[in-house]
């Protein structure tokens, strides 16, 4: 372990010299980050607080219920993790320079695993620590928990299940190596594409938290009380049902019916970690070799291949803006971990609009207006959440990505501010589409009005988001970094997250009374006018012209700074 403490020492030590430079610009700019932060996390204390309160004594779906949704989230919440550092592992563990280096120094395969490995899941957590310690937070204060519940729920249930979802993605990406040199990699992906799939259309079959909800309802009003005895036994095996289940037992205050649960979690982690381990004794140099392997015969195959973005293809555009397209399009491309990334995304999306495809069971079932104007929202959030995951993906790191051709493009004579809005344009164009795309397939089920008005903002967010990814990814551009992947988690992109969740608590807040009272007037046979509905619209454009401008104007003008 001499080795594993002594390189993790130098990595902190470099980070803190690189982060934290002593002059006044510096000293501002974390001041600034620290205010941001720390407003951000009040809020996620206060939402988290408030939904509570709502869906509880508001919506009285009970205790029982809440947890239910909370095993869901959580659902959602490990398939993500899991994914995605699958992705970000490919990344770190096969293509970095740090692991071309160190690979060639006395150290084993094995730590060298443990020091990426950790390294990966901390660098990309950090972030979401901070959201997670403000949402239990929000539980804890709502169900008035003992100091103690924060770091045991801290340190023994979140960490332990976000540590278990990434060793397992980990381990998946070991044996899509190890089956890609024998069988090649379409038709490993494929396989293991049709496995994560059919997964998780299982877990909504045999949860089918749709079919719980209609049964806990069928003993309304007494609905809060524990209902387990409705459940599938099979569901009980699985992490995030411990996590859920754990905070239900401490927030009805019987630690010892969560001591299990957690034991449970804790256990599972350290195997799943151990295995990661093994596993990586076993197989990462084969793998590593492997990799390689595969990214010569990627490159072979793209340069033979008779390419339908190739330069000598007749194109309707003229040549300027012909080179720029093709260029994003063969770069995004010869890049897996871009368009690997751009495929779990699609296939995360996929996931949302089919679970949502019996929503119109909910809504005709809500027992009143309050649970349609949540569901309504929920569906809202999580449509404007994956467009602004999309944007902070791959708009973020745009100008980054120009990388040591900085100085080429600044002194070629073009006009670099067309060029940088082409190439947005690209992006923005995919992103917008998917996003109508998005809100169309979850909102066709509601009424016809706030169908059209969720279209409507939904390009009018998108816009939004674009621009704020665009000009935050200039602000914080590092041309030094040539990883998307590590962009994207960088200290300027968490501030671009917590910009975007600060812009969906508003949303939400423009949002709540129109639509609240759109369902009130039509559970009750009252008229109500188109504009209670479209002063949303005016608002969100609003914001709109006046992020966008700021935005994109910043963007530009970064690039013009000496680096």
């Amino acid at each position: 372990m001499r080795e594993v403490v002594h390189i993790l020492y130098y990595k902190i030590l470099i980070f803190l010299k690189v982060n934290s430079p002593f002059n006044f610009s510096a000293f501002i700019k974390s001041i600034g980050s620290g205010i941001v932060y720390s407003i951000f996390a009040y809020g996620c204390f206060v939402m988290t607080y408030n939904t509570i309160e709502y869906l509880l004594v508001t919506v009285r779906i009970g205790s029982f219920l809440l947890h239910r949704f909370i095993l869901v989230v959580l659902f959602i919440f490990f398939i993500t993790i899991n994914v995605g550092n699958m992705v970000v592992s490919f990344s770190t563990l096969y293509k970095s320079k740090e692991v071309f280096h160190l690979i060639t120094k006395p150290i084993s395969f094995t730590k060298l695993f443990l020091i990426k490995f950790l390294d990966n899941f901390f660098y990309s957590s950090t972030t979401l620590l901070l959201i997670i310690a403000a949402v239990l937070l929000g539980y804890g204060f709502y169900f008035n928990l003992s100091f103690w519940f924060y770091p045991l729920s801290l340190l023994f249930l979140v960490l332990p299940f976000m540590f278990t979802a990434g060793s397992l993605g980990a381990i998946v990406l070991l044996i899509l190596l190890k089956l890609s040199g024998k069988w090649g990699l379409k038709r490993v992906l494929t396989f293991i594409g049709l496995i994560y799939s059919g997964s998780v259309i299982l877990f909504y079959f045999i949860s089918n938290p749709i079919k719980l909800v209609e049964r806990v309802f069928d003993y309304y009003p007494n609905i809060d009380q524990y209902f387990g005895f409705l459940e599938s036994g099979i569901v009980k095996f699985l992490p995030n049902y411990w996590v859920a289940e754990s905070l239900y037992w401490i927030s009805e205050s019987k630690i010892d019916r969560a001591i299990p649960f957690i034991y449970a979690n804790l256990v599972l982690s350290f195997f799943v970690f151990g295995l990661a381990l093994f596993l990586a004794k076993k197989w990462y140099y084969e793998t590593w070799l492997t990799s390689l392997q595969v990214n010569a015969e990627l490159k072979n195959k793209n340069k033979n291949k008779n390419q339908f973005f190739g330069f000598h293809k007749k194109s309707f555009l003229n040549g300027f803006d012909e080179s720029i397209v093709k260029r994003e399009f063969l770069l995004f491309f010869r890049e897996p971990s871009q368009w690997l990334h751009l495929l779990v995304m699609i296939f995360l999306i996929t996931i949302f609009i089919s679970s949502i495809s019996g929503i119109d069971i909910i809504i005709l079932k809500a027992y009143n207006e309050y649970l349609k104007t949540i569901v309504y929202l929920i569906v809202s959030l999580f449509n404007v959440f994956l467009v602004a995951s999309l944007s902070l993906r791959f708009v973020f790191p745009l100008i980054s990505l120009e990388g040591e051709a900085l100085w080429k493009i600044r002194s070629a004579p073009i006009n670099f501010n067309d060029l940088l809005l082409k190439r947005l344009a690209v992006y923005f164009l995919l992103i917008f589409f998917v996003g109508q795309l998005i809100s169309f397939f979850s909102n066709y089920q509601f009424p016809v009005m706030l169908s059209i008005i969720a279209q409507i903002n939904a390009a009018l967010t998108t816009i939004t988001l674009v621009s704020l990814n665009f000009g935050m990814g200039g602000i914080f551009a590092n041309y030094k970094e040539k990883n998307a992947i590590r962009l994207a988690s960088s200290q300027g992109a968490s501030l671009t997250f917590l910009f975007t969740l600060l812009y969906l608590v508003l949303i939400i807040a423009i949002l709540f009374i129109p639509v609240s009272n759109y369902f009130f007037a039509q559970a009750h046979g009252i008229s109500i006018s188109a504009w209670n509905l479209l002063t949303t619209n005016i608002i969100l454009f609003v914001i709109m012209i006046l992020v966008s401008s700021v935005s994109i104007k910043s963007g530009l003008k970064s690039f013009t700074k000496d680096y």
